[in-house]
């Protein structure tokens, strides 16, 4: 009698499992979905997210690929937890039409596609139709690429997908996001390697993916950590490079072997052998940082290549301080773990568009970094990146111009670390933009930059910035030299000559020589000396 009481329940429970299932089935409505453009018409891949109208929870869009995929803590990850839900795991990729199921309620729509586009929305009721077919239009308030501004990714890597998992996330999410360049890396931590999901692929072009539109290219993250997860010398990405560049990571803290016998200046000037590019990442994170820019390098600087922008040092901690000394330090960004923002450096690029092409337009300054706001900026007759050069002090005329799809606050006009001019946004239809004109005194050498300010997050849910390399001014043949800056810089290499004296670990005396030399080759330099 029990056992066929059990055999009736468990039959019972599974017609309520089956008509649950056949339930949930006719809640939801098949809907043929597109994006287009909206002057040609021609679907565009992009993101999307749906909203049940009056609620604020966005609801999962069935058949697509989340855009958030991957991106969270990664220490979480590494120790078995769940990431906390951020903004980005609302969004889905449409990568071309596609049929998913949406909820059968009034719902709301809204959709995007890279930097350019604004916010287009559409609202429909589903709640008596099993079929659908919606169309969202995006209409472009920039056409940056017509200017030969090409948008770049410098440092991603990938953690914890199978093969066709990364291989699905690289043919769509860049195109989704309308990059044009991107950049993978080889990284090695022994304990985590088996998950490093893009070490698999090989150095150089991967042209399996230049199909999308985006041209991606596997370089090298070189490192060296004193301890497990400290900066310990820094990291620094080589990219365009023809091989490997041995031994990827250096120092016991990291492989777990070894000494830290190596500077990552050996493994810099390879790459540049190999004709390569030398960024450095993480802003202000490693000790052969500073001494590495004094010695011209490195031909970049990364800055908000992590997760969290509101903790990270910011443009005066670093850059204001190289280029009032003298230095001219290209900014440039990335993402590092998953494509978790819409961060990206934007290069003006003379030649036709290529891994090289761009490389070399960033290595001469002609950039800018932004997750939202992009950027016109020129002094006389000169951009971003270029020297004005002056017979004497007297005025130049400015024209600055920034527009974004979501409200960034204010353009501020930057001279030698200085805000001398700031502009409110304003609405203009579906975006936002502001714009400088000018005449400006220049009394001494320096340099002008343009960035924004303001409180908004991006779609993803981070702060917004956006910030343009320098363009230099030349006095009498004469560039800037504060001697403020240059003791900053010197006092960075000491406190890290001293660090390294001091904690790191040496085989021989010729090895710890070896080491602290570079950073009495940084002091010589910045004393206008050679060695």
């Amino acid at each position: 009698m029990n056992r066929r009481l059990c055999l009736v329940l468990i039959w019972g429970l599974a017609v309520l499992a089956a008509a649950r299932c056949g339930l949930l089935q006719e809640e939801l409505c098949r809907v043929r979905l597109s994006l287009v453009d909206g002057k040609t018409g021609k679907p565009v891949p992009g993101v999307i997210r749906c909203f049940v109208q009056g609620r604020q929870e966005a609801v999962p869009i069935h058949g697509l690929l989340e855009r958030g995929q991957g991106v969270g803590s990664v220490a979480l990850q590494q120790q078995g937890k769940r990431p906390p839900r951020r903004p980005i795991h609302d969004w889905y990729v449409l990568s071309g039409p596609s049929e998913v199921r949406l909820p059968k309620k009034p719902l709301r729509l809204e959709a995007f596609a890279g930097l350019e586009t604004e916010m287009a929305t559409l609202e429909i009721d589903l709640e008596h139709r099993n079929r659908a077919s919606l169309t969202l239009s995006l209409n472009s308030f920039s056409h940056i690429k017509d200017k030969k501004w090409f948008g770049g990714n410098t440092h991603l890597h990938l953690f914890r997908l199978s093969s066709e998992e990364a291989d699905r996330y690289l043919n769509t999410i860049p195109a989704a996001d309308r990059l044009d360049v991107l950049f993978t890396s080889y990284l090695i931590r022994p304990s985590e390697d088996a998950d490093y999901i893009t070490n698999r692929y090989p150095i150089g072009d991967l042209t399996q993916f230049h199909s999308t539109g985006v041209l991606v290219n596997q370089g090298e993250e070189h490192r060296h950590n004193l301890t497990p997860w400290s900066g310990g010398y820094g990291h620094v990405m080589l990219l365009n490079i023809k091989k490997l560049i041995q031994p990827v990571s250096i120092g016991p803290g990291i492989t777990g072997s070894g000494t830290d016998g190596i500077p990552l200046q050996q493994g810099i000037d390879e790459a540049h052998r190999q004709g390569g590019t030398a960024i450095w990442c993480h802003n202000d994170l490693g000790l052969e940082r500073v001494v590495n820019f004094v010695l011209g390098k490195v031909d970049a600087q990364n800055i908000f290549d992590g997760l969290s922008l509101e903790d990270y040092p910011q443009f005066g901690d670093t850059f204001y301080h190289y280029l009032n000394a003298g230095l001219r330090v290209p900014f440039s960004t990335g993402t590092d773990w998953f494509l978790f923002d819409l961060a990206r450096a934007y290069t003006r690029v003379a030649e036709p568009l290529g891994i090289a092409s761009w490389l070399e337009a960033l290595k001469r300054g002609r950039s800018f970094i932004t997750n939202g706001p992009l950027f016109h900026f020129l002094v006389e007759d000169q951009g971003i990146g270029d020297t004005l050069s002056l017979k004497s002090a007297g005025e130049v005329g400015i024209e600055g111009r920034v527009s974004g799809r979501i409200d960034f606050g204010h353009l501020e006009l930057i001279h030698n670390g200085r805000v001398v001019d700031r502009i409110p946004s304003r609405a203009t239809g579906e975006h936002f933009s502001a714009e400088l004109k000018k005449t400006f005194a220049v009394e001494e050498p320096g340099w002008l930059a343009l960035r924004v300010s303001g409180q908004a997050d991006s779609e993803y849910g981070l702060p917004i910035f956006g910030h343009t390399s320098a363009i230099y001014l030349e006095v009498d043949g004469k560039s800037i030299r504060q001697p403020a800056a240059v003791d900053h810089l010197r006092r960075e290499i000491q406190t890290a000559r001293t660090t390294v004296a001091e904690e790191a670990l040496f085989a021989t005396p010729e090895e710890r020589k070896r080491v602290l030399d570079l950073y009495d080759r940084g002091l010589a330099a910045l004393d206008g000396r050679s060695r």
